[in-house]
């Protein structure tokens, strides 16, 4: 019901209209149940970690406590550094009681670097030279297996990816026959797996190719009879140094050398000492003829004029 309620301001006459207010009042039981929800609320997020943290709800399942897991127990180092390689794993089945049982070793693939950095190589012009990019691990998977990629820098030694172009090669293997001196400069080789197009090995090939009267390459020619025992893995004391062996037309023009440098010095020698005197004999008896002139004038008695 609403209730009437009159205001007279200086003439003017205001009504209000308002509801009275009810207090209901809650049964007990219903007091009781707000009070026990609040309390139960209170006592569940106190109790929840303690719920969650207890042994009781972190039980392994029985099934789960029998299960058995295979496990690498043991694994070699890549047979290689770069490119594709080979390493033995042993695998065994291990159990709630932590014994290994069923082990096996399996053999896998595995790639370290497939960066293999660059070799070196200084031939002859009109030699026959050839570049490859088999290896032990290619051999044992089988060179059909692989796709061989080849690219050229020509006329310097880079490693630098941008300045290589193409170079028609499809094979693991390029050969030179006979090498020219245009045929100087990086070669490029990629390695790629067929089943996945996967690159697996770059090498690069540094080729220098020089005139043959330039240089001498024969590198063991030059050795000691000691530094090539030791050059083929032999242990030798090299503190006792002898001369490396020479060829005959090396000795032989030693000793034109030597003979025409000794007479040589000797002629020239005896071509001084024979112009030394000469000049000697030139000299002195020029000054005795001027002596001589000199004295007579002096001497001789002076017609009256």
């Amino acid at each position: 019901m609403l209730e009437e309620e009159s205001y007279d301001t200086g003439g003017f006459t205001w009504s209000t209209w308002r509801a009275p207010a009810k207090v209901v009042q809650c049964p007990p039981d219903m007091k009781t149940s707000a009070a026990r929800f609040v309390t139960g609320s209170l006592v569940l997020a106190l109790c929840l970690p303690l719920a969650v943290t207890s042994p009781k709800t972190l039980a392994i399942p029985k099934k789960l406590q029998e299960a058995v897991g295979t496990v690498t127990v043991n694994a070699t180092t890549c047979t290689v550094t770069c490119g594709l390689g080979f390493k033995e794993e042993t695998v065994c089945e291990v159990g709630p009681d932590g014994v290994r049982r069923k082990c096996r070793s399996q053999r896998l693939e595995c790639l370290t670097n497939w960066i293999c950095g660059m070799l070196h190589f200084t031939v002859l012009v009109g030699e026959e030279f050839e570049l490859s990019c088999l290896s032990s691990d290619i051999l044992e998977i089988g060179k059909e297996a692989f796709r061989f990629t080849w690219r050229l820098a020509r006329g310097i030694i880079s490693t630098n990816d941008e300045v290589f172009r193409p170079f028609r090669a499809s094979s693991h293997l390029v050969r030179f026959r006979p090498a020219r001196e245009y045929d100087s400069g990086t070669y490029r080789c990629d390695v790629q797996l067929l089943r996945n197009l996967r690159l697996v090995k770059r090498l690069y090939y540094g080729l220098r190719v020089l005139p043959p009267k330039l240089v001498n390459l024969n590198f063991h020619q030059s050795l000691t009879e000691e530094q090539k025992l030791a050059d083929e893995g032999l242990e030798v004391n090299l503190d006792n140094y002898s001369k490396p062996h020479r060829p005959k037309w090396q000795r032989k023009v030693a000793s034109a050398l030597g003979v025409g440098i000794a007479g040589g010095v000797i002629g020239g020698v005896l071509v001084s000492i024979v112009l030394c005197k000469v000049l000697r004999e030139t000299y002195t008896g020029k000054i005795l003829k001027s002596l001589q002139a000199l004295l007579l004038r002096d001497w001789l008695p002076r017609k009256p004029g």
